[in-house]
């Protein structure tokens, strides 16, 4: 599994349930848990650094939104996050609700820790310590 933000949308590994349930080497990088960066703060954090472009918009080729399995639930609702005619929202949602536009982060990209392979979209991660 890849545990680094891949292109701009992040990565689509299924719903909050799936994440949360999944065993912890599924999402470890250098022992790392990487589902507890995977938060409204750093998405965030993701958007101001958005570039050309916001990770989850309108204006995109193709729509997503991001899940946030680093955060509790909310009710028994999943929060998830995007940028919708220009405002970043926060929404609420089912927790078992797997669709492909539904994307992760579990990494921030820093502009000095960025690390591009040539032609290719993916960039090395920035993780919290555990």
């Amino acid at each position: 599994m890849v545990t680094g933000v891949v292109g701009a949308y992040g990565i689509s590994v299924g719903s909050y349930d799936a994440i949360v349930g999944a065993d912890r080497a599924d999402f470890e990088f250098l022992g790392i848990d990487t589902r507890r960066a995977m938060t409204r703060q750093l998405w965030g954090a993701r958007v101001l650094q958005r570039g050309a472009a916001f990770p989850d918009w309108e204006g995109n080729d193709r729509w997503t939104f991001t899940l946030f399995p680093g955060e509790t639930t909310v009710d028994g609702l999943a929060e998830s996050g995007t940028v919708l005619k220009g405002k970043v929202r926060f929404r609420l949602g089912k927790t078992d609700r797997g669709i492909a536009s539904a994307r992760v982060a579990p990494a921030i990209v820093i502009g000095s820790a960025l690390h591009e392979e040539p032609g290719s979209d993916t960039y090395r991660p920035l993780l919290l310590p555990p």
